[in-house]
């Protein structure tokens, strides 16, 4: 079976805290607000955004919470294994996009594919992003 999270798409609600406490409510904090309100002007700017800190202080929270709101239909969520290569970047973008049929055997193909279908507006989210190589961070 191909989870949610498989296809790319944000958590159901109950899964974004990790206790999945039933009937919880979320309480917009301070925190939770000002990461909404940057990620609504990232979107908005057409731009990249890195919410970072500490282990457990919400940031996944955060952000599925505010994208939910914001953007749910645009969200494709894409994660990694360390040190992820290009290829696995390609493959990556293809599920999380949805696309149809086999990844091409090319690259070439591959990169032409994945430029057509994000010619359409996407927020990709990329989560434990300490996973990336310095090749992709710069």
């Amino acid at each position: 079976m191909v989870t949610a999270e498989r296809q790319g798409r944000l958590p159901r609600e109950r899964e974004d805290h990790f206790m999945r406490l039933p009937g919880a409510q979320v309480v917009s904090t301070h925190a939770l607000l000002t990461a909404r309100e940057n990620i609504r002007a990232a979107i908005e700017a057409k731009a990249m955004i890195c919410i970072y800190g500490q282990a457990g202080n919400g940031k996944s929270f955060a952000v599925n919470a505010s994208l939910r709101e914001l953007a749910p239909k645009l969200t494709r969520r894409i994660q990694f294994r360390a040190r992820p290569s290009t290829r696995d970047l390609r493959h990556e973008l293809f599920h999380a996009l949805g696309l149809q049929g086999r990844p091409p055997a090319h690259a070439i193909e591959f990169d032409r594919m994945l430029r057509g279908a994000l010619e359409e507006p996407h927020v990709l989210v990329c989560d434990e992003a300490q996973w990336l190589s310095k090749m992709w961070c710069g």
